[in-house]
């Protein structure tokens, strides 16, 4: 795991995340209702707005993508607690940030080789298309996301860089000019935005109306199906969906549709480990 990384059992976890005492209701958490109303606050009047404060007060000093990426997840501890197939693991917040990254990199790399364009849903400022397109060059990158300041952020981080843009988009629209436009088939991929959605079917019937524009589908989300509901580690991530009002139908969805699942990898990475990254690949069956 590119540097030393200490297994932890579940018993720590209380040490390492708030969640365990709200969950069990020892500490007091309103349930939020995850709309669009919470999006907007959450995000584009809260963390993209201050993200956005932070690059027009210090711009003078060539502010990069990578200082928001350093910005956006303070304050943070030395160490943080993650999760891989299950298990717990201590490591530094550097070396977490470069985990994660290498699980971008590496999920989406046999797919992007195939295709020309790149699309990822909700992708804030941006920070994984720059990942990606420093790791995979060539390639046309377009993002979609709601937050207008994250997406006024996305467009001066990404002033005079050609093939890389970030465009207005929303979830909750009956069509997406985003994918309308594209005049080849691409990648489209999400990280952590289906996750926002506590019903996926609308959307994944909105993005049926593009089959024809896409190659495959890629989703590093939370996939409350695959929660392993017999561990207790298991249990306290099932309650913090529940309670969070994350997505809880993306696999069901999927197998209501007409598509091939390609590929699934449970927990691949969980930087959050009551809320861990799985993968899903997919494409829509040809009629």
């Amino acid at each position: 795991m590119e540097e030393s990384c200490k297994e932890i059992s579940v018993n720590e976890l209380p040490r390492y995340s708030l969640w365990v005492e709200r969950l069990l209701n020892l500490k007091p958490f309103s349930k939020p209702v995850r709309n669009l109303a919470k999006i907007d606050a959450e995000y584009d009047k809260d963390k993209y707005a201050k993200l956005w404060a932070y690059y027009n007060k210090n711009k003078q000093y060539d502010i990069s993508i990578v200082d928001i990426k350093s910005r956006e997840i303070l304050p943070s501890p030395d160490i943080s607690c993650f999760s891989r197939k299950g298990r717990l693991y201590l490591t530094s917040i550097a070396n977490l940030r470069r985990l994660n990254d290498r699980v971008l990199i590496d999920a989406l790399a046999p797919s992007i080789s195939t295709v020309k364009t790149v699309v990822e849903l909700g992708c804030g400022y941006g920070y994984n298309l720059a990942l990606l397109r420093d790791t995979f060059p060539n390639r046309l990158w377009i993002g979609g996301e709601y937050s207008q300041n994250a997406i006024k952020l996305a467009t001066h981080l990404f002033a005079g860089c050609k093939g890389i843009s970030v465009l207005p988009f929303n979830y909750y629209d009956d069509t997406w000019a985003i994918l309308q436009n594209l005049n080849k088939k691409a990648l489209i991929f999400t990280r952590h935005s289906i996750e926002q959605l506590p019903q996926a079917k609308s959307v994944m019937q909105t993005l049926a109306k593009y089959k024809d524009k896409i190659a495959e589908v890629i989703h590093l989300e939370p996939v409350y199906e695959l929660i392993d509901k017999q561990t207790t580690l298991g249990l306290m991530r099932q309650a913090c969906t529940l309670i969070n009002d994350y997505n809880t139908d993306l696999l069901t969805t999927l197998n209501s549709m007409k598509v091939n699942i390609l590929e699934i990898d449970i927990d691949v990475l969980g930087t959050d480990p009551l809320v861990p990254t799985s993968l899903v690949r997919w494409r829509f069956a040809e009629e």
